[in-house]
């Protein structure tokens, strides 16, 4: 276990926004420690890290270590590193653990189950609506969440596991106190009340600058033992989430969608390139080798007043999505037929229109 004082000089290093990762390797290399840092900080320090970010850590430093600690304790923020005992075992394993985390919530050293879902910010009807119940079933079943909090996917991801009374964990590229997007703030006070955690590796004042997402989002990956690919366009950020998840030798699922959809591009080349296929939680669980509680068998459910076409045509979308030409052939029965019985399951609430002219029931 770490020296809570070490954890404490690595804050301050990190608080430095003048500070690059380059200048905190060099004085800790310099030094031997954060703390040894902090200790012994003189004007040598100028010529290793320069005029600006010298004079930003001696201001810190004249401010001292324990109104930086009673600060970080009134926020409800807590710090780790490798080495510490909160720090969680997965991130030792990524080819550039983050030298210290700010968090509220709870961490946890092993997370055996974790999957992380990503996605378009931009997102259709489908693609929130799959991200939400693929979250969701995952959650009940012990899985966390992991996602960014971001808008679109990473929102639907989050909120799928809070509504199945999971645990999630939401990867921030701004500080604890600087929310981005701001509207999120109530999601991540969520995530923690519910025992999740929302993380950053950056000071908890720093902002949501463009280069820290790309950078961000290898702790994504990093905190799961897969991802989940949930629309994305072409040259969307959200490849560069794909490629460190392949770097850190993490799964890689994506989720198939409309052929006509420009979210689902990426997706489906993905798929093409490898990745496996998506369609329902159960895909990642089987897959990932996940041993949870089977989940209980769909019942039917009796409704008299369903004539022999309607119900033929809720069974066969119980089964699978379907569009209006497959379920045309499937059922046999004429355009406009189908199309007075889709209407009516629709009106009734029993099936769901979806983007690309697809159509699935909705269980109960």
């Amino acid at each position: 276990m770490l020296d809570p004082r070490e954890l404490l000089c690595q804050a301050w290093l990190s608080c430095a926004d003048s500070l690059g990762t380059k200048g905190r390797a060099l004085l800790k290399e310099t030094y031997g420690t954060a703390q040894a840092a902090f200790d012994h900080f003189s004007p040598k320090a100028r010529e290793l890290v320069g005029d600006k970010a010298y004079d930003e850590l001696s201001r810190l430093r004249s401010l001292g270590l324990e109104p930086l600690a009673q600060s970080l304790e009134k926020s409800g923020i807590k710090l780790t590193m490798p080495g510490e005992e909160h720090f969680p075992s997965l991130l030792t394993q990524i080819p550039d653990p983050p030298e210290l985390l700010f968090y509220q919530g709870s961490l946890q050293v092993k997370e055996t189950l974790a999957i992380a879902i990503v996605g378009s910010r931009r997102e259709t009807r489908y693609g929130r609506e799959q991200a939400y119940q693929i979250a969701r079933e995952l959650a009940a079943q012990g899985v966390t969440i992991i996602s960014g909090l971001a808008r679109g996917i990473d929102t639907a991801a989050h909120l799928g596991a809070l509504d199945a009374k999971g645990r999630t964990i939401g990867i921030l590229g701004s500080g604890l106190k600087r929310m981005y997007p701001v509207e999120n703030q109530a999601l991540a006070d969520r995530i923690i009340k519910q025992g999740g955690a929302v993380v950053s590796e950056y000071a908890p004042k720093s902002e949501p600058l463009a280069y820290h997402f790309p950078f961000r989002n290898r702790l994504v990956s990093g905190f799961a033992n897969g991802l989940l690919l949930v629309e994305a366009r072409e040259k969307s950020g959200t490849l560069i989430t794909v490629g460190h998840s392949l770097l850190q030798g993490r799964e890689v699922f994506a989720l198939p969608g409309p052929v006509d959809a420009p979210g689902s591009a990426v997706p489906h080349r993905m798929l093409r390139e490898g990745a496996r296929i998506c369609t329902c939680a159960r895909d990642i669980l089987e897959d990932m080798g996940y041993h949870t509680q089977a989940a209980p068998e769909q019942t039917e459910i009796p409704l008299p007043d369903l004539t022999n076409d309607q119900r033929r045509l809720y069974d066969a979308l119980c089964h699978e999505q379907s569009s209006f030409h497959q379920l045309m052939q499937a059922l046999d029965v004429p355009a406009q037929q189908l199309n007075v019985l889709l209407t009516t399951l629709e009106m009734d609430g029993l099936i769901q229109a979806l983007p690309g002219k697809m159509f699935r029931a909705v269980k109960r």
